[in-house]
């Protein structure tokens, strides 16, 4: 077995020393070579496009937009869109937390069913089937404090775009 290794092993020592690795590997690196030229060229090309195009849109976008007059309807666009931007993220917090409550009355009321039987039923069943309420208030989580209800705080929508034309009107 051992000189089973050793003669592989001088037959790929000949190989390697017969062949000419320059010969073989020039020519991937020029190749190699000639490719990356051409990606730094493209990536010079493709940086001053976006350049040029952002320039051409930050610098006349001003000019068009005060040109037809629309530049305080713009702004006042811009504003909403960034409140919108803020309302989502409040919205999207608001939406988690109250699924995450929603869970937690599940787990307390062992909801498993969610056609509207089950939904009605089961919980009333096993409010009744309990001997105690022990066995409720051992549940880790819960959304009572002090055995009431705590309902999960959401969002006004008049802190993020004001009170709408048909609010103010009815408030006169």
């Amino acid at each position: 077995m051992q000189s089973n290794i050793e003669n592989v092993s001088r037959d790929y020592a000949k190989i390697l020393q017969s062949a000419d690795l320059e010969k073989e590997i020039n020519p991937l690196c020029t190749n190699i070579e000639d490719m990356l030229a051409r990606l730094d060229e493209f990536e010079t090309l493709l940086a001053s496009f976006i350049d040029f195009s952002a320039c051409g849109i930050n610098g006349m976008m001003p000019q068009c937009v005060r040109h037809l007059g629309f530049a305080d309807s713009f702004e006042q666009l811009k504003t909403r869109i960034d409140g919108l931007e803020q309302f989502v993220g409040v919205v999207s917090a608001n939406l988690s937390e109250v699924e995450r409550s929603v869970d937690i009355a599940e787990e307390e009321l062992h909801v498993t069913d969610y056609s509207l039987k089950g939904l009605l039923l089961k919980p009333l069943k096993a409010k009744l089937g309990a001997s105690d309420s022990s066995t409720f208030s051992s549940l880790p989580r819960s959304n009572l404090v002090e055995e009431e209800y705590q309902p999960v705080e959401i969002y006004k929508s008049d802190d993020y775009f004001g009170k709408s034309e048909e609010d103010n009107n009815v408030a006169k």
